[in-house]
């Protein structure tokens, strides 16, 4: 009964106290160790995010112009596919070795557990991202090292990785998992997806739109801010269900 009480108590008590910052914290490093001992998660994305930039680029290659009008397109298509897989096998190793039940049986505030994971994934995707940015420098000669184009990858890595954890968990359970979680999740990042790939589109021409750019920008902010907050309110039903 005490044990019940601690976990209600923590459900309810208010985000940012020491608590809270300490349950976060744990669950990112345990994360972060994991996989400095393990490499599986962020090897396997870079390595199918190579094989993918590789393969579209030989398949262009005769058509140069044609390939860098898509290179947007397939930068996101790049991340939202192998972020799939880094979300994949980051909660499978959580399931895999049964930390994920030994963190639920713990009183901490479940909110606490999806803030970890949206860090610890949106880590693990932004150092996708760094190799990304200087492959498509190199193939398709296009400058996404502006700072625009990276804070709007770094904004838009927040929402679908927040979006994706809540998929993941949903789906974690099932058998069809690896099936399920991209045909749930790629409906659901489309509104975030379309206004970050037009803000970088925009700011590869070479007299870029602003008042496009900030309004784009504007919506990956507020995408980022909804799925947060969601996550953030339903997460507890998540993981109880």
């Amino acid at each position: 009964m005490g044990k019940l009480t601690t976990a209600t108590q923590s459900k309810s008590a208010p985000l940012l106290n020491n608590q809270f910052i300490a349950a976060v914290w744990s669950i990112v490093w345990k994360d972060l160790q994991i996989e400095k001992h393990t490499r599986q998660t962020v090897s396997l994305m870079v390595m199918f995010s190579l094989v993918t930039v590789v393969m579209f680029n030989f398949a262009l290659e005769t058509e140069l112009d044609a390939a860098r009008n898509v290179a947007t397109g397939l930068l996101w298509a790049t991340i939202l596919l192998a972020g799939t897989l880094g979300l994949n096998r980051s909660l499978a190793i959580e399931r895999e070795n049964q930390n994920i039940d030994a963190i639920l049986i713990a009183p901490i505030d479940r909110r606490a557990i999806y803030l970890a994971k949206v860090i610890s994934v949106t880590i693990f995707t932004l150092l996708l991202e760094v190799v990304l940015v200087f492959v498509f420098i190199v193939f398709f000669d296009k400058p996404f090292w502006q700072p625009m184009v990276l804070l709007v990858l770094f904004l838009g890595t927040i929402g679908y990785v927040g979006a994706g954890v809540l998929i993941t968990s949903m789906t974690m359970q099932t058998r069809a998992k690896e099936v399920l979680l991209p045909i749930l999740l790629m409906p659901l990042v489309l509104p975030l997806i379309l206004p970050a790939a037009t803000a970088v589109g925009e700011m590869m021409n070479v007299v870029p739109e602003f008042s496009i750019i900030r309004s784009m920008v504007s919506l990956v902010a507020a995408y980022d801010l909804a799925i947060l907050a969601t996550g953030l309110f339903t997460y507890h039903l998540i993981v109880e269900s």
